[in-house]
C-alpha cells in the first residue's frame, strides 16, 4: 500500500469547479440588465429628412414631433395646435429645457412647422432645431 502524498490526494481531485465561474456569468449578466438605458420609442412614425452635417443633443430636451398628417406630440403627448401652447409650457417646466427639437417627416406642411416654431418662440424657447438623420456614406 502507498501513502497518500498531498500532491496525490490534489491529483485524485482534478475535477473542475465551475460555480465560480457561473457566479460571475450571473454577476455579469445583472450588472449589464441594470445599466442598461432603454429608448421609449415615439409614438407617431416619422421619416426624417438627410443631412450632410448634424450635431448630436445630448441633454433632456423638448422633443415636437409632426406626422405627414400633421399630428402633433410633445414629448410623446398627442395634443392638437390649439393645446400646444399650455402643453409646451408644462413641458418646459417639467424639463427645464430652453430648447425645443422638432422632428417632421419629409412629407409635413411646411407652414405647420413654422407656427410650432412661433409658439415656441412666444414660450421663451430660446433655441429651435429641426432633427434629421445623417445620410449614410458622409
Amino acid at each position: 500500500m502507498v501513502p497518500r502524498t498531498p500532491i496525490i490526494e490534489e491529483l485524485e481531485d482534478e475535477g473542475l469547479n465551475l460555480t465560480p465561474l457561473i457566479d460571475c456569468v450571473f454577476l455579469l449578466l445583472i450588472f449589464f440588465m441594470v445599466t442598461t438605458v432603454f429608448k421609449q420609442p415615439h409614438s407617431l412614425r416619422v421619416e426624417l429628412p438627410l443631412a450632410q452635417q448634424a450635431t448630436i443633443v445630448e441633454e433632456k430636451k423638448l422633443v415636437a414631433s409632426i406626422d405627414k398628417s400633421g399630428a402633433l406630440e410633445i414629448n410623446r403627448n398627442l395634443t392638437t395646435l390649439a393645446e400646444l401652447p399650455a402643453l409646451l409650457g408644462r413641458e418646459k417646466q417639467t424639463t427645464r429645457s430652453l430648447t425645443l427639437i422638432i422632428r417632421t417627416d419629409k412629407k409635413t406642411r411646411h407652414g405647420l412647422v413654422l407656427e410650432v416654431m412661433e409658439i415656441a418662440k412666444r414660450l421663451n424657447i430660446d433655441k429651435v432645431v429641426l432633427a434629421t438623420e445623417e445620410e449614410e456614406g458622409t
